[in-house]
């Protein structure tokens, strides 16, 4: 029973944690000062897809709200490409998370850029955008950090690169270099926007996720059982 209900508080934290890193990500998306370079990539995405028959699929026009191909409705396109390639390739990366993410990162973008949306944050100007996009590394790396300890796997894009480097043994940071100038590469080409604020999340996320992980770490461990941690490791995959 108490093994149950932890996993139900890491379900939660785990959602809790996904939520507040794609708000952040809606605060890079409403400043149009550019971002990290995966969203870059569904931007470039959203804004070619946009421009096909398929924002008039029905279940574009359900997730998105109307007729249009957003970047929260790219995302899930792409997560869920990529989580057909991880189950063919390596499904025992596949973790619960994995799939939280596949279903529920597309839907809160979309719902955290309406959000910010009530705020004239396209009018502000270009120092206050930059402070913006600062803020919202911070609010991704907390997030981030309560995803990371509630250990119930990771999103399909950061399982990628560990599959690469199963299969070619080259070092996981050149993998990660060469995976990120790729999204900004074709992001970029594709119509997504390169800016003062791509700069400022490559330069300030990493070092924000690692002041938040303990902190993460401690608030996680507050609400569950630590003994638990191996035990729901397993009993959490699902492919």
């Amino acid at each position: 029973m108490n093994k149950a209900f932890d996993l139900i508080k890491r379900l939660i934290l785990f959602f809790v944690g996904m939520s507040i890193i794609q708000f952040g990500v809606a605060l890079f998306l409403k400043t149009s000062i550019g971002s990290d370079t995966f969203t870059v990539f569904t931007q470039g995405l959203a804004a070619t897809l946009d421009k096909t028959s398929l924002k008039d699929f029905f279940l574009v026009k359900w997730i998105a709200g109307s007729a249009q191909v957003t970047p929260g409705v790219a995302n899930m396109i792409l997560l869920i490409t990529l989580f057909v390639i991880i189950l063919v390739v390596d499904r025992k990366k596949i973790n619960i998370g994995t799939l939280i993410c596949v279903v529920g990162v597309g839907p809160i973008i979309d719902l955290g850029v309406r959000l910010v949306s009530y705020f004239p944050v396209e009018s502000y100007n270009y120092v206050l955008k930059a402070v913006l996009i600062l803020v919202g590394c911070f609010i991704i790396a907390i997030g981030f950090s309560i995803q990371s300890a509630a250990n119930l796997g990771v999103a399909p894009n950061d399982i990628i690169p560990f599959i690469i480097q199963d299969k070619t043994k080259i070092q996981y940071r050149w993998i990660r270099i060469g995976l990120d100038a790729g999204y900004l590469i074709i992001g970029f080409i594709l119509g997504g926007t390169i800016g003062l604020g791509t700069i400022l999340a490559l330069l300030s996320t990493g070092p924000f996720i690692q002041v938040c992980l303990p902190y993460g770490e401690k608030f996680v461990k507050l609400l569950v059982s630590e003994n638990n941690n191996e035990e729901n490791d397993g009993a959490t995959v699902i492919a």
